[in-house]
């Protein structure tokens, strides 16, 4: 699946506001705003060189799972081929208990693009 999902992390991150989390042991990462993405080589790049950013391999990504948990923002979990979580895009404005920040057009949005490929 691995061209398919990049194709779905483009799409994600170029709906901007969003929030992609990198987590590790005993860590995590978030970098905001209004990222792009970039290939090059093996390499993907998320954000701007120069800047905050994240590079991904892109032959390890091999599948997206949308979510939506209560009290959070809907996201776009990009996993590796043993089905742990690479990278997550968070779609900024989408958790209802935030109201001052709460689109409910832009959780529509992000819904009828992603929600068929996970449980939200």
């Amino acid at each position: 699946m691995g061209t398919d999902v990049v194709a779905i992390l483009d799409e994600a991150v170029g709906l901007g506001d969003v929030i992609v989390v990198v987590r590790g042991p005993g860590s995590i990462t978030e970098v905001m705003g209004d990222l792009g993405l970039r290939r090059s080589g093996e390499w993907l790049t998320l954000g701007q060189e120069g800047g905050s950013h994240v590079h991904l391999k892109a032959a390890d990504l091999a599948s997206a799972r949308f979510v939506h948990l209560e009290g959070r923002n809907a996201a776009l979990k990009f996993l590796d081929g043993s089905g742990a979580e690479m990278v997550q895009v968070s779609f900024r404005g989408t958790n209802p208990g935030r109201a001052e920040r709460y689109d409910a057009a832009r959780v529509e949005a992000v819904r009828s693009r992603f929600g068929h490929w996970g449980d939200g």
